[in-house]
């Protein structure tokens, strides 16, 4: 018996990040044409283009201070 849940916990840090940027643009569209309050913030982000640390870094910043004036724009969660 391992102590691991499988394998994925135990890959190398570079074979993680790689397999977790591959995945990142499309959960990223997903939530621009899914979510509508994510829409409007990532108005102008190409998911396509977020593949690196880099990248990554360039992505607006959701602050909890913002989440009352965004949910009071589009009931019924204001």
């Amino acid at each position: 018996m391992t102590d691991f849940f499988d394998d994925l916990e135990t890959r190398d840090a570079e074979m993680r990040e790689k397999a977790l940027f591959s995945t990142l643009p499309g959960l990223i569209e997903n939530a621009k044409h899914e979510a509508p309050g994510w829409t409007a913030h990532l108005d102008g982000i190409d998911p396509a283009a977020v593949i690196s640390r880099e990248a990554l870094a360039l992505l607006p910043v959701l602050r909890k201070s913002a989440l009352s004036e965004y949910q009071a724009a589009d009931p019924p969660f204001g």
